[in-house]
């Protein structure tokens, strides 16, 4: 399991004995292995490192207690598997204003808000969004690696019913297809009765045959349809619910017991009940609470700038390209087992993924870079550094992962108010200024 050192146990830790501890690997009850603690990936563990290592502490704790002046979320640092800080600030729900709570008196609102049980916690579920995208790379890439499927296939090998049949799984990875954003469509082409699914989607495409933005490899644009026919493709190879190849094959290998999609907590999952939706008249959202037993707590809710609750959307029910729950900690886990430790994929696997693979036709790349399921930054300040961010449903979220160290930095919100945009690059600035 992933550990964590206070600075004052690690301080007198240090100073009274250097005991032993048993630290070495264990095993996950599922059978999957989790990466074990090393010291050294916290400190060089001499005493004259002492000052430094308070120096640095104190820098994170400055930082993140800035940010949380204003961020309602988590705040996630280390260095491998080894958390350096982790804080988190504010409310599961903000219970802010009457949007989403019928008619609930400001004084009731008042109370929710500061109950005890919906303070964050570390271990708070939050929507990852587009975060989610690499693990659907990464199952796409198992697949591959498996010879299942090859990264030349078409779209026409899967579905030989939908348009732009000559896409291949290497385009829509890395966002190159031209493929029709399907957050643009009009509501009405979907079944709006429930939540829309990939397969609803996939329909939809066969049948409306919405524009594509351009030719197939004739240009770039990160685009969510690509992610949301991965994970169908995913569905149709592997012959089990996109859910379960994820949980089974990338999940729990990586330990991540606290890692949940969208379909799972509300009941839209195979062998479900199908939950009871409400209609919000007039507008293009539904509400319905997740199951009860199976839910786990605790469980954040999306908010808007204005503070107003964010109600599900119709297209939270499409997966591969959002609908993850997970917590900081299992973040860091896969970050470990599948970027570092390579017990998922081959080390020559993951070196392409996180390899610019997005060229245009002239030779050129554009200037945001893609691997497979995540962003590319080659800073002259910080060094290469592997990224996404997540935007959706009054979630707004930040994975990033430099090569170099194996340093890790996880921002995860609930309140969509921008609190942390930019704040990576000043978190780089002051880290690799810190004596170490």
């Amino acid at each position: 399991m992933l550990k964590r050192i206070s600075i004052a146990f690690f301080v007198f830790f240090l100073c009274i004995s250097f005991l032993k501890a048993d630290i070495g690997s264990s095993k996950d009850t599922s059978g999957g292995f989790i990466v074990p603690f090393s010291l050294k990936s916290l400190t060089t563990a001499l005493p004259d490192n002492i000052g430094k290592t308070h120096a640095l502490y104190d820098s994170l704790e400055v930082f993140a207690d800035h940010l949380g002046e204003r961020m309602n979320g988590t705040i996630l640092i280390a260095r491998h598997d080894t958390i350096l800080l982790q804080k988190s600030y504010g409310y599961l729900e903000l219970y802010k204003s009457y949007d989403g709570y019928g008619w609930l008196s400001e004084k009731e609102l008042n109370y929710r808000r500061r109950m005890y049980t919906n303070s964050l916690i570390n271990n708070s579920l939050f929507e990852l969004a587009s975060v989610s995208k690499q693990f659907t790379a990464a199952a796409i890439l198992k697949l591959c690696q498996e010879g299942k499927i090859s990264l030349t296939d078409s779209l026409h090998t899967f579905f030989p019913k939908i348009p732009y049949g000559e896409v291949t799984i290497r385009q829509m990875l890395n966002h190159t297809s031209g493929l029709p954003e399907y957050f643009n469509f009009d509501y009405k082409v979907y079944d709006t009765s429930t939540f829309v699914t990939n397969e609803q989607l996939l329909r939809v495409l066969e049948n409306s045959k919405p524009q594509r933005m351009f030719l197939s490899g004739q240009g770039y644009k990160y685009c969510n349809t690509n992610y949301a026919l991965l994970a169908a493709i995913v569905a149709k190879v592997s012959g089990m619910p996109f859910e379960q190849y994820v949980r089974d094959n990338l999940w729990k290998p990586a330990g991540m017991k606290n890692t949940h999609f969208f379909t799972e907590l509300v009941g839209l999952y195979p062998g479900y009940v199908q939950p009871e939706c409400v209609i919000r008249k007039g507008q293009d959202y539904i509400n319905v609470k997740p199951i009860e037993g199976i839910t786990p707590r605790p469980l954040t809710r999306g908010h808007w700038r204005s503070g107003n609750l964010a109600l599900y959307d119709r297209l939270n029910g499409i997966l591969g390209d959002k609908g993850v729950y997970t917590t900081a900690e299992d973040l860091l886990r896969w970050a470990n087992v599948y970027y570092m430790e390579y017990q998922i994929l081959p080390e020559e696997v993951i070196d392409e993924a996180t390899k610019a693979q997005n060229k245009l036709p002239n030779g050129t790349y554009p200037k945001d870079l893609y691997g497979y399921g995540v962003h590319l930054e080659d800073s002259p300040d910080h060094g290469f550094l592997v990224y996404h961010g997540g935007l959706w449903n009054g979630y707004h979220n930040l994975w990033l992962y430099r090569p170099k160290d194996g340093l890790v930095i996880i921002f995860l919100s609930n309140f969509y108010n921008s609190s942390h945009a930019g704040k990576s690059n000043e978190f780089l600035e002051m880290y690799d200024r810190q004596p170490r």
